[in-house]
C-alpha cells in the first residue's frame, strides 16, 4: 500500500481514499461544468434581451456551484468572470442596441464578488460542521479509534476502487480480532479500564505492523484491521504480528494486563463488493478459530458450507425435539468394591424419522455452541427424571455444557424442575467439563455452589484431558471426579500410565472426591483400577450404553453382582 491509497482526512485519521488520477479527473470535470454553466448563463441573458431584464442573475448559479465544490479563491474568480461576461460587451437592451455604463457592470461585479465571498463562507461552514458531525459518527468516543461507520465508508471506497479497476497496491484484506476475556477486565476494573486495554492493544498492533494499515474498533471487544496484501501468506504474516503484539502486557493505571486474542482474516476475492460480506467472512474465520481452540484462521469457502450444515442441523434438531426423535440410553456405573450397580450415565441418542441413528459426535459438539443446547439439556433433564421415577433408577448422571453452566436461570431452577417430577436432587448427578470451568471460573464456582446447595452431586468430567488445574479441585465444592478413558487405554502396556492413574486417584481421595474411571474395556483394566482404589467404573467391559428396557433388564440380571468376582 502506498500514499496514493491513503490520505489524511479532516477526521484526524488515516482513511482509504481515491487515487490521485481520479481526483484530478473529478476536478477537471467540475471546472468544465462551471465553465459551461457560465457560458450558458451569459447566452441566456443575451437571448432574453440583455442585462436590463430580469434574467442576468441566472449567472449566479455557476458561482454558487463553484462555492459548493471549491474554496474561496476559485469562487471569487468565478464571480469576476461572471461579471465580465455581463460587463462591457453585454448590451443593456439588445433590441435597441443600448450598452451599459461602466458604473453599471462594475457595480454588478462587486455585488457578484460579495455573493461569492458569502456563499464560499457558508459552504465552508457547512463542510466544517459536516466533517465535525462525521467525526462524531465515525469515531469511538471511548478509544478515539474509528468505528464501524468509518469502516463501512472506507471498505466501500476500497471495493469501489477495485470494481473500477483503479490501480492499488495489492488486494484488500481484513483481520477481525476478538479480545476473548475483555469482559473479565470490565467486570473487575470497570468499562473505562477495558477501553484503555482496547486502545493499548490497537497501539501495539500499529507498532507491530510495518505496512500501511488501519485499525477500527468494531465492537466492545473486537478490533478490525484493514490493509492491502499481495497474497494470503502476507495476510497470515500480519496475523502473526497481531499475535505477537497481543502477547505483550500493557500497563493500565499501574497494573499490567494482558488479554487472550483470537482472530480471523479474509483476503478479498474479485467480485466481492459488499462491505458486510467482507466482514462476515472474516467473522466466519474467527468462529472457526474459536471452534478449533486456536488463535487464528483464514477464511475458507468450506466454512460457509459448514455453517449451512449447522443451520440445517439446528433445524433438524428442533424438528426432532418436536417429534420425539430423541431418547436417553444409559451406561451403567459399577461399584468396584462390591461389584454392584450404582446408577448410570444418561447419554442422548437421536433416531431420525427413517429410523437411523445420528451419532452424538455429529451433532452434540455443534449444539453446545448454540442456544439450542438449552432445550436439548432440558429434554435430557426431563427424560432422566421421568425414567428415575418410572423405573426406580438409583442415580442418573447427565452432562452440562459450558453454556448450561453459565445459564443462571437453568442452574438456579434445577431443584424446582426435578421436584416437579417427584425426584430427589441426590438422584441426579451433574457432570461438567474442565472447559466449562476455564471459560468463566468465577461464574462456574457460583453455579457449582448453587447446584450443591440444591442437593445435586457435581462431578468434574473427562479429568486430565483439558486444563487439569488443581485449583478447581481445591476451591470448587465438587463431589466427584471422572478420569478420562485416555488414561485407561494403555494401562496394560505402560507403567507410566499406571503411575499417573494411581496418582490421580490418590489425589482425588485426599480431597474427599468420589472417583469414577471411564473407558474400562478389559478384565486387566478392571483389575488395575480396582487395585488402585477407584470407587466406580464404567465401560464396555461392564455394559455398553443401553436403551431403557435393556438397561432395566441388565440392572436386574444376575451378572451385575458378579463383575468383581
Amino acid at each position: 500500500m502506498n500514499a496514493d491509497n491513503f490520505a489524511v482526512t479532516p477526521l484526524g485519521r488515516t482513511a482509504l481514499d481515491f487515487s490521485g488520477r481520479d481526483r484530478t479527473l473529478r476536478t477537471v470535470s467540475r471546472v468544465l461544468v462551471v465553465a459551461a454553466s457560465l457560458a450558458i448563463g451569459a447566452s441566456i441573458v443575451y437571448a432574453t434581451g440583455g442585462t436590463g431584464y430580469a434574467y442576468p442573475y441566472i449567472i449566479l448559479l455557476p458561482v454558487i456551484l463553484t462555492a459548493a465544490w471549491f474554496g474561496l479563491v476559485p469562487t471569487v474568480l468565478s464571480a469576476v468572470i461572471a461579471g465580465l461576461l455581463l460587463g462591457p460587451y453585454m448590451p443593456q437592451d439588445v433590441g435597441r442596441g443600448l450598452m451599459q455604463s461602466p458604473q453599471n457592470w462594475l457595480a454588478r461585479i462587486s455585488f457578484f464578488v460579495l455573493i461569492a465571498v458569502f456563499t464560499s463562507w457558508l459552504f465552508h461552514s457547512l463542510r466544517t460542521s459536516n466533517q465535525r458531525h462525521l467525526r462524531d459518527l465515525q469515531v469511538d468516543r471511548e478509544t478515539g479509534l474509528p468505528n464501524q461507520a468509518a469502516l463501512r465508508e472506507d471498505l466501500h471506497r476500497v471495493l469501489s476502487a477495485g470494481r473500477s479497476r483503479q490501480p492499488v497496491s495489492g488486494t484488500p484484506a481484513v483481520i477481525l480480532v476478538r479480545l476473548q476475556d475483555l469482559w473479565e477486565v470490565m467486570e473487575a476494573m470497570g468499562a473505562q479500564t477495558a477501553d484503555k486495554v482496547v486502545r493499548s492493544l490497537a497501539d501495539q498492533i500499529s507498532v507491530a505492523i510495518p505496512r500501511e494499515h488501519h485499525v477500527y474498533r468494531f465492537s466492545t471487544s473486537e478490533l478490525l484491521l484493514l490493509f492491502f496484501g499481495a497474497s494470503r501468506e502476507e495476510v497470515d504474516s500480519v496475523a502473526n504480528a497481531v499475535r505477537s503484539a497481543g502477547e505483550n502486557e500493557a500497563e493500565i493505571d499501574g497494573i499490567p494486563l494482558r488479554v487472550q486474542l483470537v482472530a480471523g482474516s479474509y483476503f478479498v476475492e474479485t467480485g466481492v463488493i459488499a462491505p458486510d460480506s467482507v466482514v462476515n467472512r472474516a467473522r466466519t474465520a474467527l468462529y472457526a478459530a474459536i471452534d478449533s481452540n486456536g488463535f487464528y484462521r483464514s477464511y475458507d469457502p468450506m466454512f460457509d458450507q459448514k455453517t449451512a450444515e449447522r443451520v440445517r442441523l439446528i433445524s433438524s434438531v428442533r424438528k426432532g425435539l418436536r417429534e420425539n426423535e430423541f431418547s436417553l440410553f444409559y451406561q451403567p456405573k459399577i461399584c468396584l468394591k462390591s461389584g454392584r450397580h450404582m446408577g448410570g450415565e444418561g447419554l442422548l441418542r437421536w433416531f431420525s424419522s427413517d429410523g437411523s441413528m445420528v451419532l452424538p459426535g455429529l451433532f452434540m459438539p455443534k449444539l453446545e455452541n448454540t442456544t439450542l443446547i438449552d432445550p436439548v439439556t432440558r429434554f435430557v433433564i426431563r427424560k432422566a427424571c421421568e425414567d428415575i421415577k418410572q423405573h426406580d433408577l438409583l442415580r442418573v448422571s447427565i452432562n452440562f455444557s459450558a453454556k448450561n453452566l453459565m445459564d443462571s436461570a437453568l442452574v438456579q431452577s434445577l431443584g424446582r424442575i426435578v421436584s416437579l417430577y417427584g425426584v430427589e436432587p441426590e438422584k441426579l448427578e451433574i457432570e461438567i467439563t474442565e472447559g466449562a470451568l476455564i471459560r468463566d471460573p468465577a461464574h462456574a464456582k457460583v453455579a457449582v455452589e448453587s447446584l450443591r446447595n440444591q442437593g445435586f452431586l457435581v462431578s468434574l468430567d473427562d479429568f486430565g484431558t483439558g486444563y487439569s488445574s488443581f485449583q478447581y479441585l481445591a476451591h470448587l465444592p465438587l463431589s466427584g471426579l471422572k478420569i478420562d478413558r485416555a488414561f485407561v487405554s494403555s494401562l496394560n502396556e505402560s507403567s507410566h500410565a499406571r503411575t499417573v492413574l494411581s496418582s490421580m486417584i490418590r489425589m482425588a481421595h485426599a480431597l474427599n472426591l468420589h472417583v469414577t474411571v471411564e473407558g474400562v474395556e478389559t478384565e486387566e483394566q478392571h483389575q488395575i483400577v480396582l487395585e488402585y482404589g477407584a470407587d466406580t467404573a464404567q465401560g464396555f467391559y461392564y455394559a455398553k450404553p443401553l436403551p431403557v428396557p435393556d438397561y432395566i433388564n441388565w440392572k436386574c440380571g444376575p451378572n451385575v453382582d458378579t463383575v468383581s468376582s
